[in-house]
């Protein structure tokens, strides 16, 4: 990004910052520009961790964009190119992590027109999703009732390698907090030196009002988690509002004091995840729970961030920095 891009964005922040909270756009233009240069704070760092609020000493204690793109860097220099495929493609997650990963699913450029017809007649309802999509991007829920046209909907699938699922069944409470969307647990996960994993932090991601997904880019609310009892700590934050949300905006569920069920499921998929690929040293995991425990969502290596596990107010880059065999320097391009 340039420099001017990256200053229009700071900007445009500034002044939404100012028409919410009040007080002067251009104080919060230079302190936002003074964040992204000394602790290497994007716009939305700035605005949902609230850095408005904290001193450079409080500062120094989260894991912003620019930190967060180095420390991905460091744990994960040593990946493997094939561990680092499989996170990357839903089709090969679903293989290759399957004793964590439970739903059908069909990667159309793989099958014939017969067994894609097959899939349709077993699911009412079904998702069709990009391999290699992020951020909820892609994916559509569609009805086997309404393809009409089979044949062009598989060429369609194949040509754009499109993946199939069916749609999760989540668990009961955490269909009543947000219905018709799974609402799933994030958990970043970071290789101590020694090789053990240590869980950095975690929080449930929720869709907003009338969503498909729990995507936090696309309307989502994100709740702080305890990371040893799953257990909501604080209000929500959504990347576009300043307000906390202690009730969930489409149910009105209270949330603080919410306990994630079968947590300790979650927790065991993730390091499952990690001890299976090895070589991988920072993931974000997200994980949807079911009546029967957990189901792993997909992997983010590549950069996962830090924003959403931070909500809680306690910055987890000196959790992090604990796994690092030597200082970093951020990145902030």
């Amino acid at each position: 990004m340039s420099r001017i891009n990256a200053l229009k964005k700071i900007f445009a922040m500034s002044r939404r910052l100012s028409e919410q909270r009040g007080g002067s756009v251009l104080k919060y233009f230079f302190d936002a520009a003074y964040c992204s240069y000394k602790h290497g704070a994007s716009p939305e760092n700035y605005f949902v961790l609230r850095f408005f609020e904290m001193d450079n000493a409080q500062r120094e204690l989260f894991l912003t964009s620019g930190r967060s793109k180095a420390v991905d860097k460091a744990l994960n220099s040593n990946a493997g190119a094939e561990q680092k495929a499989i996170v990357g493609d839903k089709s090969r997650f679903n293989a290759v992590l399957k004793d964590y990963v439970n739903r059908d699913s069909l990667f159309a450029p793989d099958c014939d027109l017969e067994v894609f017809s097959t899939f349709l007649d077993r699911h009412g309802e079904f998702f069709i999703k990009p391999v290699g999509g992020t951020m909820g991007k892609g994916i559509e829920k569609l009805r086997s009732a309404d393809v009409a046209d089979r044949e062009g909907f598989f060429s369609r699938c194949q040509t754009e390698r499109l993946l199939l699922e069916e749609p999760i069944v989540q668990h009961e409470e955490l269909e009543r907090v947000c219905p018709g969307c799974v609402n799933t647990v994030r958990i970043n996960a970071a290789r101590r030196r020694d090789g053990s994993v240590c869980l950095v932090g975690a929080c449930l991601k929720c869709g907003g009002s009338g969503a498909v997904t729990d995507n936090f880019h696309s309307g989502g609310v994100a709740y702080p988690l305890d990371i040893q009892t799953g257990v909501v700590t604080g209000p929500g934050r959504n990347n576009t509002e300043l307000r906390d949300f202690e009730r969930h905006p489409a149910t009105g569920a209270y949330m603080p004091g919410f306990h994630v069920p079968n947590f300790e499921a979650v927790r065991a998929a993730v390091l499952g995840a990690m001890e299976k690929l090895d070589t991988l040293g920072y993931v974000g995991w997200d994980v949807a729970v079911t009546p029967e425990g957990a189901e792993l969502i997909e992997g983010n290596y590549n950069w996962p961030g830090g924003n959403i596990i931070q909500f809680d107010g306690i910055g987890k880059y000196p959790v992090i920095r604990e796994c690092l065999d030597h200082d970093i320097e951020r990145d902030t391009d």
